[in-house]
């Protein structure tokens, strides 16, 4: 649902579920009336409880057993987005039976892209030759997804691989981007970017902010409908993340990231600097909140599933996760507590003065599904919050729709603000309201739970502004207990 009021990654998410999106023909057959409160996942306590006990040893159960062919639909669904095709996924998944498997299966694979790519280039078929160098960085990249599995030299020397075989790669495969370099501190951070085909005007900069195991190459993938709105998209490698990673922790304090787009694009004469929008997912989400608060340059956020509170929950998630945020901020899990409470939004999201879009999905096993719903409280009118009643963390399992609807709120809020007269302020309350409309019509989503009993008839929905302060209040005590 979409919530307007102030407002306010996956190997643990084994819980399987069956996805069945239906894509209406229309704009009329895809709305989807606000009939009261939130409905709740009926087994979402359940799941949590079954989340913090699953370990290293219970993944090694399933695997042993079933293969990693058993993982959730949203893992199939990020491959296919990424560009990996369905049939080598599942040939690699099968070869997965223990979490040591996972980073060598995939690497194994690259190495048979990277086969296919001498034998390509030998033939001087170089736009084949690229494809198969582009698959396989992706295969690296899949590699340190489950992070937990393996040691961070691994996942330093996976990353590494990944972003050095998708740059030579990259000028076959996205002819239109080019890599940057943004300035940050005493380094860079690297980037691609994109403009819009056929942009005779100067257009708005979506600037996307990864996950923990999210990286340039991956996001880069989800920039159709940005484009297709208009806007440019800049991918960028937070640090302590994908090319960034080595050498660098994924810090709180890194809410000036975006200070360096300013600077590298003053020159561009296809960006408009006034439009500069901040869209991250899960950890990124939580960092978009934290430039806009010290940022009054950046015109809106979009941010998916993020973290809130992270500091009042963190104990309940697997040993798996809590691995990999270790590795993420270069710590020991025994200082993950202090460190989550650094990362808390309860006061920065107080300083927000843009328009904020919030997307939160009800079926999350890695963020609460409640941390969504008490941002976009803690926003208030400058915030819309679109929920997903069965979606799982960072809607990997809705990438277009959910990159097709912030594309749509992104272009309404383009438009109003180039609608200000002059000299005047951003009113990110009037703005908010007035892009609202954009999500009145939101796909119908059906879903089976993780226990076989059909969730059904409810897709993503607007909330009523009123309902918000209800919801918040239901979650926040819910989440005591």
């Amino acid at each position: 649902m979409v919530n307007q009021h102030d407002a306010s990654d996956e190997g643990a998410e084994t819980i399987g579920k069956a996805v069945s999106e239906t894509i209406p023909k229309s704009a009329a057959d895809r709305v989807v009336k606000s009939t009261g409160s939130l409905r709740r996942w009926r087994y979402e306590a359940d799941a949590w409880r079954w989340v913090h006990r699953f370990n290293h040893r219970h993944a090694d159960l399933i695997l042993r057993t079933r293969s990693a062919k058993i993982v959730p639909p949203s893992v199939r669904n990020r491959f296919t987005a990424m560009g990996l095709p369905d049939d080598m996924v599942d040939q690699t998944l099968e070869t997965i039976h223990r979490l040591e498997d996972w980073p060598v299966a995939w690497v194994e694979t690259a190495q048979r892209y990277l086969g296919d790519f001498r034998r390509q280039t030998s033939s001087k078929n170089d736009i084949e030759a690229a494809k198969a160098q582009w698959l396989a960085a992706l295969c690296y990249h899949a590699a340190q997804i489950v992070s937990s599995a393996s040691d961070q030299r691994t996942v330093l020397t996976c990353r590494a691989a990944a972003s050095s075989l998708f740059g030579q790669a990259q000028p076959y495969v996205y002819p239109n981007a080019r890599k940057v370099a943004i300035p940050w501190r005493t380094r860079t951070l690297p980037a691609y970017l994109q403009i819009p085909e056929q942009s005779g005007t100067r257009c708005g900069l979506v600037v996307l902010l990864n996950g923990a195991s999210t990286s340039k190459e991956e996001t880069l993938s989800w920039a159709s409908p940005f484009l297709q709105a208009g806007l440019a998209v800049l991918a960028l490698d937070s640090p302590g993340t994908g090319e960034a990673s080595a050498n660098q922790a994924y810090l709180s304090d890194h809410d000036d990231i975006l200070n360096g787009v300013f600077d590298e694009f003053r020159a561009e004469p296809q960006v408009d600097l006034t439009q500069v929008f901040a869209v991250g997912i899960s950890m990124g989400g939580n960092q978009a909140i934290r430039c806009a608060a010290y940022d009054r340059r950046i015109a809106g956020v979009v941010a998916v599933t993020p973290p809130y509170d992270p500091a009042r929950w963190l104990s309940h998630v697997s040993p798996l996760l809590t691995k990999e945020l270790a590795i993420m901020v270069n710590s020991s899990p025994k200082d993950l507590p202090d460190i989550a409470a650094a990362f808390s939004l309860y006061d920065v999201a107080l300083a927000v003065r843009c328009p904020v879009l919030v997307f939160g999905g009800g079926h999350d096993m890695i963020v609460p599904s409640s941390e969504s719903q008490l941002l976009a409280h803690r926003l208030g009118p400058r915030a819309s919050l679109v929920w997903y009643p069965t979606g799982g963390h960072c809607l990997y399992d809705q990438i277009l729709p959910w990159t097709s609807d912030a594309a749509s709120w992104l272009a309404a809020v383009s438009d109003l603000i180039g609608q200000r007269q002059p000299g005047t302020s951003l009113d990110a309350e009037a703005i908010s309201s007035a892009a609202r409309p954009m999500l009145e019509h939101l796909p119908k989503l059906f879903d089976s739970d993780a226990f076989g009993a059909i969730d059904e008839g409810e897709g993503a929905r607007l909330l009523d502004p009123n309902e918000i302060d209800e919801e918040a209040n239901y979650a926040d005590t819910t989440s005591q207990t």
